[in-house]
């Protein structure tokens, strides 16, 4: 029997125009849509700066987590698309920004180098894929 399908609602005004939702629970699975650096008004955060990105996009992601009552200790996959090709500096940076999310934590990751996002002024969206915690 396919287990349900739940949407996680963020209830920000911009979000109901658009066709995808920013997270979905399956079983005991919580996926989401890739995010990008949004404030809740839908306007760009801080447009082209890699690292001011990124801390957003992690912000996203931990909020539309914890709306399902889960941590970014939960998260077992990330993926992160930049469209800047990264040196080992600008990776220290970005690994920087997501130790403060993460401390130890230490999910399996891959880094995507691509053209372009959604929009001009990103440079830098993520997804990730987390199991719903245990219940005591």
């Amino acid at each position: 029997m396919k287990p349900p399908i739940t949407p996680i609602p963020l209830h920000w005004d911009w979000e109901r125009d658009i066709p995808p939702a920013p997270g979905l629970v399956v079983g005991q699975m919580i996926y989401l849509s890739g995010q990008c650096a949004f404030d809740p008004g839908g306007k760009v955060v801080a447009p082209h700066d890699m690292i001011a990105q990124a801390d957003r996009c992690f912000a996203n992601i931990q909020d539309i987590l914890g709306r399902v009552g889960a941590s970014m200790a939960d998260i077992v996959k990330l993926t992160t698309y930049f469209t800047e090709p990264l040196s080992r500096e600008r990776a220290e940076q970005y690994w920087d920004v997501r130790r403060r999310y993460f401390g130890d934590h230490r999910p399996a990751s891959t880094g995507v180098q691509v053209a372009s996002l959604i929009l001009p002024e990103l440079v830098v969206e993520i997804e990730a894929i987390a199991c719903l915690p245990r219940q005591s």
